[in-house]
Formats: C-alpha cells, structure tokens, sequence
C-alpha cells in the first residue's frame, strides 16, 4: 500500500473519538480497576454520522484551525489517528495534494466501511482508509511526516508505548497533535474519562516526543504537540568552511538593514556559494551566535520546502542550540509556512494569533521547533 513512501511525505490521522456533538455523560460508570483508557462502543455508525458531521461541531472543533497547527505542504504523508467518519479527511487531502497521501486509520470496523464509502463517494483519491489494532497504529519506521489525534488520545491503552511507536513512524522533522477536552467542556467523554494536558505531555515524553501545549482558537479543547527528536551531537566546531560561508553572509547583510540583515538577494547570494557537500556546515550555522547568519542560513533551509522546514524542526528541538537561536528558527519556520497558506489561499492556515474565544492558557511543557499557534 505504501511502496512508494520513500517518495511521499504522509498524514496520518487516527480518531478514537468520544462522539463529538454528544454531551459528556457524568454519571457514566467509572473505568474499571486498572483500567489505562476508556472504551467506547462506535458500531452505532448512523447516530455517529450525524453527530460528528453536524455543522454544530464545526463551531467547536474548528477543523481548519486544527489542520492549520499541522503545518502541511504539498506531498507530506499524514496520518489521522481514529478518522471516524473522515470529518478529516476532505481538508487533510486538500493540504497534502495529489502528490501527498492521507491515512486514515481507526479501530471500528463499521467506522472503516462507512469511511472506505465516502472516500469513493467523494473522490478523495490521494486518501487511504485502514483498520488498526487498538494497540498498534500499524506504521512502518519513517513512513509519515505528521500524526492527527483529534478526540482519541484518551481511549488508547498503553498510551506511553503507543507514544513510541508514533515516535518510530515519524521522519525526522516530524510532528504529532493531540487535541483533547479540557475538564469543563460540555462535550467529550465523561469527566473520569479526561486527560490535562499536563498528563498527555507526560505520556509523549515518556515516548521520546518534546512535547508542549500549544495557543489555539478552540473554546472546549487543548492541542499539544510532540516534536521528534534526535540525539542532540552537542554545538558543532567551526571549520574554515563555516567561517568562509559566515563572510559570505556578512559581506551582504549591508543590503538588507531594514529587514533584520536577510533579504532575497542575500538568501541567493549564499545559495550560490553552496556545494552539495556544504550540508553539514550549513546546519552548523543554524548555532552561530550572530543573528543574521542564523537567519540566512535557516532561510536558505527553507527556501528548500517541507525538507528543509523538517531540519530546522530538528534542529529547533536540539538541547545544544541557544534560546536566541531557537526564536530565529521558530520565526522562520512560521514565516514560511504562512506564505505556504497564502498561495494555497488558506487565509488562516499557520496564523500565529488566531481569534479566540477565551483567554489563552500558557505553554506548558519542554520547548518545541514550532509556532504557538
């Protein structure tokens, strides 16, 4: 099904979903002793059908604000963990392209029928749908570039070992968001059933993710996200290499002091400097104490596209790289993937302060290479 990965990114997007558009239960029957996650009987597809396809639920769950935080480009490979009834699907298809692919995995098998019909129905061609093992999302090492668990994350047992395995699916760069009920929201499971945030970020540390919540617009939900990670190798030494590029860089960062010493012109200056063995140095620049030669170099990664965007993930993650660094990155990578949104005309995808409805909960957790947002 997936032979041509190596050419693909991938979305994946699994829903375990606690009936969206059905009010929480409190007097629901309290889990079972010894009980990791809560069980949910979905086989019920046309009650489902019409509660996560009410056009109420959108008010909520703002799919295109959830999509947006996925930072997707044309031909990544997503995953949507506990798809439903592909409430998804349609804008995660759209994101990707043709060139992209979407898996949508749940554990339901009615749920799968229903999906693998609209998926027909609707012409998604670039969607693939796949029952599971509750246990076992079923990817292979490196086959997808971001996870979707919209509603799900609560009814998964072992949560910190599937964590691992989420972990294991992502290439590097990668990324997953978890987006779950706060304790108050009148929608969701019922009240035994929630996870905090606090616990989710737990669980994906726990399955080597970096792992933080994120700012969203959502009235009755949190997002966190977990970031891959490498070993970090510690600051890189400088070469003869490095300091050639850095003048490089410097000898026309006079041509762009009103846009913080980047511009188009100096981004192309130093990408005609470049050979392709210069990779390595270029990364290593990523860690240079000036600003502007951070900047240049982390533009040029992004000029690259997704690729490019998915080292500077990495490398915003590293233990080794200053705080300053790290902001130089994270504002690149947001500034490339708002432009990615206004040329596919997604006016809100990737916005850094969407409106809210409510006031802001702080970040909580380690830090992460991605936007607030």
């Amino acid at each position: 099904m997936l032979a041509d990965r190596t050419r693909l990114s991938i979305t994946i997007a699994f829903l375990f979903v606690p009936a969206p558009g059905i009010a929480a239960d409190p007097t629901s029957a309290a889990l079972p002793a010894g009980a990791d996650h809560y069980d949910h009987d979905f086989s019920d597809i046309p009650r489902y059908v019409k509660a996560f396809e009410s056009p109420d639920r959108d008010a909520w769950q703002k799919p295109d604000d959830v999509v947006s935080l996925l930072q997707l480009w044309p031909g990544n490979v997503v995953a949507d963990i506990g798809a439903g009834t592909g409430h998804f699907e349609p804008r995660l298809a759209k994101a990707v392209g043709a060139t992209g692919r979407v898996l949508a995995l749940d554990v339901e098998p009615h749920m799968v029928t229903y999906l693998k019909r609209r998926v027909k129905r609707e012409g998604l061609g670039n969607v693939t749908v796949q029952k599971v093992a509750a246990r076992d999302p079923g990817l292979a090492d490196g086959s997808v570039d971001r996870l979707l668990v919209v509603n799900t994350w609560h009814h998964l047992p072992e949560r910190a070992r599937y964590a691992s395995a989420l972990n294991r699916a992502l290439r590097p760069g990668g990324f997953v968001v978890v987006v779950d009920f706060t304790a108050e929201s009148p929608e969701g499971p019922p009240a035994h059933a929630r996870l905090s945030p606090a616990t989710v970020i737990a669980e994906l540390q726990a399955g080597g993710f970096s792992a933080r919540t994120v700012e969203e617009s959502l009235p009755l939900q949190y997002v966190v996200i977990g970031q891959k990670q490498v070993a970090s190798k510690g600051r890189p030494a400088p070469t003869a290499r490095q300091r050639q590029l850095c003048d490089v860089i410097k000898a026309n960062a006079d041509r762009a002091r009103f846009t913080r010493g980047v511009n188009a012109y100096t981004v192309k200056t130093l990408q005609e400097a470049l050979t392709p063995a210069d990779d390595p140095e270029l990364r290593a620049l990523l860690f240079h104490d000036d600003p502007i030669v951070t900047r240049t170099a982390a533009s040029v990664f992004s000029a690259r596209g997704d690729r490019g965007l998915a080292v500077l993930r990495e490398i915003a993650v590293d233990a080794a790289l200053p705080a300053s660094n790290r902001s130089v990155i994270d504002d690149v990578i947001w500034t490339a993937n708002a432009r990615q949104a206004s040329a596919v005309g997604a006016a809100r995808y990737g916005s850094p302060r969407p409106e809210r409805s409510r006031a802001p909960r702080p970040p909580q957790g380690t830090g992460a290479a991605l936007d607030e947002d």
